[in-house]
């Protein structure tokens, strides 16, 4: 009886350290860049990036634009997106994947006619790409160009 209870709680012991060791693990996995708060303090009213051009119109009679606004939101890396052609008005988001730093958007004028480059500033401060917005005959298209993500880092 006795080889029996000391063997139960040998096997008590090796188990719990192995529940330990697991546990260690999960905690060996951090979020590196976890530095910016997910919520903004202050939301800017106007907004933070423009872009715009306008429409020609054959008949000269309207003032149409092509345009595109980032608007800051509550969260830190979500901005709202509002796209204008013509008379249409259109509302998009651009989630800004957290690197660490501030995110910052930016709009720059696609290769072709009405077009934008929806993207925002990397660590290095070199423009990634993220969406385009563009008019192809006559429609109003948003696409997603290139994805980010942020990974998980083995705590050293």
């Amino acid at each position: 009886m006795k080889k029996y209870c000391t063997l139960f709680i040998l096997l008590s012991l090796l188990s719990c350290d192995k529940k330990n060791t697991n546990e260690t693990k999960k905690d060996g996995m951090v979020i590196v860049n976890d530095t910016i708060p997910e919520k903004r303090a202050d939301v800017k009213k106007g907004p933070t990036a423009s872009y715009s051009e306008p429409v020609t119109d054959k008949d000269k009679l309207n003032n149409w634009v092509f345009s595109v606004d980032a608007f800051e939101t509550s969260q830190t890396f979500k901005y709202l997106l509002k796209i204008k052609y013509k008379e249409l008005e259109v509302e998009d988001t651009l989630t800004v994947p957290n690197f660490g730093i501030q995110p910052a958007v930016e709009l720059q004028k696609g290769t072709e006619d009405l077009s934008c480059i929806v993207g925002f500033k990397g660590k290095e401060n070199e423009f990634k790409e993220y969406k385009k917005v563009s008019v192809e005959d006559g429609e109003l298209k948003i696409k997603a160009i290139k994805g980010y993500r942020r990974a998980l880092q083995k705590k050293s």
